[in-house]
Order: C-alpha cells, then structure tokens, then sequence
C-alpha cells in the first residue's frame, strides 16, 4: 500500500506542476465553460442537461490526453524497468498510476461544482438530479480512466496511447447512437452492457444498483487488462 500512495503522489504532483498537466486542465475547464454558459443562455432554465449530455464527449477527448504518458513514458524511458526490479508489484504500478489519474480528474468534476450553485441562486434547481447525475459523471469518468490506462500499457509511445484510448472510447460512445439501427438482440447487449445507457438512466435522477455495479465491473476489468499487459513483460 505504501509503494500505491508514493506512486500515486508522485503522479499527482506531475499531473498539476507540468505544463502539459496545465494545458489539459485549463482546456478541460475551458471546454466545459464553454458548454455550460451556451446551454445556460440557449435554454434559460436552470438546468444542466444539456452540460452533462455533452460531459461524455468531453471526458472522450480529454481522459486519453491525461492518461497517455502515465505507462508508455516510462516504458519509452526505460524507467519501467526500473520500478519492475524495486519491490513493487505489478498491481501497485497500475493502482498507483490508476489513483493520480482519477484523482485528478475528480478535482476538475470539483471545480464543474460552481456551475450549480450559479444555478440555484438564478432558479429551483433540482439538487437531486444533480447529485445523480454527478455520480453517473464520476463513475463513467472512472471506467475511461481505466480505459485510458489500459491504452498506456499497450505501448511505449504516449501519442499511440492516446489514439487508442481516443478510438476505444469513440466506439463505446459510436455503439450507444448507433444502437437502434442494429438488430435488437444486440440492442439488447448495449442497453445492458453500454456504459453510456446507465449514465442516461442516472441523467434522469434514477440512481440504480445495476448501474452502478456496471461501472465498478468494467473499471475492474479495464484495470486487470492493464496489469496484465504490464505483468506480461515481467514473464518473457
């Protein structure tokens, strides 16, 4: 545990003392901005739908930016191996790089926080869907973090990591609005296995065991494929 909690500071202190850590931040923050105060003036309700219909595709394009370099630099810069002969295990690696990453991204969701409490001095907004809606945000952003991280194992160059994870996480998105074209057995597949549909059943307040469960699972997943992506090169 103390080899995750050193990583994991380690990674914390990169992702928001570095320029590139600034950059992906401040744009993140701008991008959102941007979709609050339009939806806020189109609409004139003092609602945020709008804002987290489009959160998904932000956390698309931003998530694979911010997890790129954790893996493939140092996989690139030998320094993996390094770690590799410490006595550090695999999964402390993963969780510790896992941890900043979602650490850091759960600073950025804070700071949205100023979005409704702008609202709810305008009008009546409804906390309550907020708040679930805020939760379906966090655990989405969490299973594209370990998406993201996954796509760092698979290579030693960070631009590659990011193409991958920026092409996993489009055909997640891509599968959900293309799913009423397809047969419904498989409509069926996507509704109970597409992390985009439980984030739109938590959009509408509606807080579920199911979702949530679906979220943790495949965040699990993702993780375990990250460790064995790392593990494999221990074993040659």
């Amino acid at each position: 545990m103390n080899a995750v909690v050193a990583l994991c500071q380690k990674e914390w202190r990169i992702s928001l003392d570095t320029p590139q850590g600034y950059v992906v931040s401040i744009a993140f923050l701008l991008a959102s901005g941007f979709f609050f105060g339009s939806s806020l003036f189109l609409n004139g309700q003092a609602d945020m739908r709008h804002w987290f219909a489009v959160l998904p595709l932000l956390f698309i394009f931003f998530i694979p930016a911010m997890s790129m370099r954790l893996l493939a630099d140092e996989l690139h810069d030998g320094t993996y191996e390094l770690l590799a002969t410490m006595p550090t295990r695999t999964i402390d690696i993963v969780l510790g790089k896992y941890l900043s990453l979602l650490g850091h991204i759960t600073f950025l969701l804070l700071l949205t926080g100023l979005y409704p409490l702008t609202l709810s001095l305008l009008g009546n907004l409804d906390s309550g869907t907020v708040m679930a809606s805020y939760l379906g945000a966090w655990l989405l952003a969490a299973l594209f973090a370990a998406i993201g991280l996954f796509a760092s194992a698979m290579t030693n160059h960070a631009m590659i990591a990011y193409i991958i994870g920026l092409v996993l996480l489009l055909v997640i998105f891509l599968v959900t609005q293309a799913a009423p074209t397809l047969p419904i057995f498989m409509q069926d597949w996507v509704v109970m296995l597409g992390p985009i549909d439980h984030y739109q059943n938590m959009m509408r307040g509606v807080v579920s065991l199911a979702d949530v469960m679906l979220f943790i699972s495949l965040t699990v997943i993702f993780i375990s494929l990250s460790w064995f992506a790392l593990a494999r090169r221990r074993w040659r």
